[in-house]
């Protein structure tokens, strides 16, 4: 009965070690972007294989980019919110629903503009080919999808 016990437990450690053994293996990239400076952007430097100059160029315009995108995310928010109680307060299309319509309409087309902007900038710190595929990856990913229109 002792050397059945001795076995069992023996076992449970060994599988925990390896677990534990595969666990990091397996999650030691991510872990090492997550250590990186710029977390949030580690991945793209390994995806695009990036140099430190031309990564620290693209944080640089990201630094720059963020409280661009922050304000406009904050004044669709905004206009959202409103269309949200114009569209509570009735039960047909007014002028002010119109117009708040037109007013999201604008907003989300500045700030598709200014990101796509953004995108190219971006591009062209990074080599051309890798350039290239990191605009149709962002293009594929914010501009070309059907934001569930398809259903």
């Amino acid at each position: 009965m002792k050397r059945g016990l001795l076995i069992l437990v023996f076992g449970l450690l060994a599988a925990t070690a390896a677990y534990g053994c595969i666990y990091l293996t397996c999650t030691a990239s991510a872990r090492n972007l997550q250590r990186s400076d710029k977390p949030e952007l580690a991945w793209l430097k390994e995806e695009f294989n990036l140099s430190d100059a031309e990564f620290k160029r693209v944080s640089e315009l990201h630094a720059v980019y963020l409280p661009q995108c922050a304000e406009m995310c904050k004044q669709i928010d905004a206009q959202n919110l409103r269309l949200k109680r114009l569209l509570a307060a009735t039960n047909q299309v007014t002028a002010e629903i119109e117009t708040a319509i037109t007013e999201s309409s604008r907003l989300r087309s500045e700030c598709q503009r200014e990101m796509l902007n953004h995108f190219y900038e971006v591009s062209r710190t990074m080599p051309p080919e890798q350039g290239r595929r990191y605009l149709a990856w962002v293009q594929e990913r914010t501009f070309l999808s059907d934001y569930g229109m398809k259903q």
